[in-house]
């Protein structure tokens, strides 16, 4: 299996929070466990587009808001297995701003909770900040 491109958006509030969606892996909530995944909005990148051009239109299409500032931080080969699904993704993370009086919805446009995850919780048990090096990266780029 070939890895699928997924482009992300890094977008920080002045305290670091990153801007996230999450999902509940389907049946480990009622199994008392609940496996959550946490990443940065974004999704495949098209034919012909950027990871920047990615990340521009689908934070527009999940959220519908419009980023700016784009700049490319790194990529991370990504595999995981989820909802019985194994996923290979080469994640391209670019960086980007927001304007402070952007209105985000509560989810994205599939239904998963949109939230700013607070720094002090990047390593929270409870929670998997996917793709695996994604804060190691964040450390690289801002330290």
């Amino acid at each position: 299996m070939s890895a699928r491109p997924i482009a992300i958006a890094v977008i920080r509030r002045a305290h670091g929070a990153l801007l996230v969606t999450s999902a509940v892996e389907p049946g480990t909530a009622e199994a008392g466990s609940p496996r959550t995944l946490v990443r940065p909005p974004g999704g495949g990148i098209e034919q012909g587009e950027t990871a920047g051009d990615a990340a521009v239109r689908e934070l527009q299409e999940e959220l519908g808001v419009e980023i700016t500032g784009v700049r490319p931080l790194g990529a991370i080969e990504h595999r995981i297995r989820f909802a019985g699904r194994e996923l290979h993704e080469l994640v391209h993370v670019v960086a980007a701003e927001m304007g402070a009086d952007a209105s985000l919805p509560s989810t994205t446009d599939a239904g998963h909770p949109v939230w700013w995850l607070p720094v002090d919780r990047f390593d929270d048990p409870s929670l998997e900040l996917v793709p695996a090096g994604l804060v190691a990266l964040l450390a690289d780029v801002s330290g």
